[in-house]
């Protein structure tokens, strides 16, 4: 029986603040993985089986959250700040040994974001 790896508490933390999805997550990583190259939403979204305009709109998260800049040629991986990089490095190789729990945290963080939106919508009834 394999026990999964446990994930720190500082990557729990990035995950939950920083990682809205999991197609965010691997855009990014395949950016970081290219981080020579520029890529362009259309190779975002082969590789990660997603529309162009699904791809453009994971890259432009990503470059207004401060990890990706924007050129001529298409998108580079380019944290902002070296904090930010460390934070991705430790993702990266939490996400690679871990690749279930990891995904578990992002989903529960995106069930209960939709939650608290829905109940925002609700009906209340006066007592």
């Amino acid at each position: 029986m394999s026990t999964r790896p446990v994930i720190e508490d500082e990557v729990r933390r990035f995950v939950l603040t920083s990682v809205p999805s999991v197609p965010y997550a691997e855009a990014v990583l395949l950016l970081r993985l290219h981080a020579d190259k520029a890529c362009t939403g259309s190779d975002v979204a082969r590789a990660l089986y997603i529309s162009e305009r699904a791809a453009l709109e994971l890259l432009q998260v990503a470059r207004e959250a401060g990890v990706l800049e924007e050129t001529t040629a298409g998108y580079r991986y380019q944290p902002r700040d070296e904090q930010l990089a460390k934070a991705w490095d430790q993702f990266a190789a939490c996400y690679a040994a871990n690749l279930i729990g990891v995904t578990q945290i992002i989903h529960s963080a995106t069930h209960k974001s939709a939650h608290l939106f829905a109940d925002a919508f609700k009906l209340r009834r006066e007592p």
